[in-house]
C-alpha cells in the first residue's frame, strides 16, 4: 500500500458553537467548511444543590448528568472536524476558549496525522477573509 503525500494546509477557526473550516489544495483552490456544534450550553441551577442520594450514599444530581452529555457531545463535534482534515501538510488553529486546544490534542492522537506542523493561536470571532489571512501570514513565514 502506497503512501500519500500529504499536502493540503488548513486554517480552522473554533469554538463550542461552530468550526470553520478553510483547506487550501496544492494547485492554490480553496474549500470552505462549516460545522455546527449541537453542544448543549451550561445551564444554571437555583442553589445548585441536591438531597438525593442514591446507593451507597452517592449523591444524584442533575448538573453532573448534563456536564458529561456536554463534555460527549463537544468530544464528538471535535471529532466531526478531525475527519473532515485529511491528507494534512500544517494546520492552523484558530479560535477562544479551551476548544482549540482539546482539538489539537485530538489531532496529536491521531495517527493518521502523524507528524503535522500545528500551530495554535488565541483570537477572537473573526470572518472568513480574516482567516485566509492569518494563513498566509503563517504558512508563506514558515513554508517558503
Amino acid at each position: 500500500m502506497k503512501k500519500t503525500v500529504q499536502q493540503n494546509r488548513y486554517g480552522v477557526w473554533i469554538d463550542k458553537k461552530q468550526a470553520t473550516i478553510i483547506k487550501i489544495l496544492p494547485d492554490g483552490n480553496k474549500d470552505y467548511i462549516k460545522i455546527k456544534s449541537h453542544v448543549p450550553f451550561l445551564q444554571r441551577f437555583k442553589g445548585e444543590t441536591t438531597n438525593k442520594t442514591g446507593l451507597f450514599g452517592t449523591t444524584i444530581s442533575r448538573e453532573k448528568k448534563l456536564q458529561g452529555k456536554q463534555n460527549n457531545t463537544l468530544h464528538h463535534f471535535i471529532k466531526e472536524v478531525v475527519s473532515n482534515l485529511d491528507h494534512a501538510n500544517a494546520i492552523l488553529i484558530l479560535g477562544s476558549g479551551d476548544t482549540r486546544f482539546e482539538l489539537q490534542n485530538a489531532i496529536n492522537k491521531s495517527k493518521t496525522m502523524n507528524g503535522v506542523w500545528i500551530e495554535n493561536k488565541a483570537c477572537s470571532k473573526i470572518p472568513i477573509r480574516a482567516i485566509e489571512t492569518e494563513m498566509e501570514k503563517h504558512f508563506n513565514f514558515h513554508f517558503k
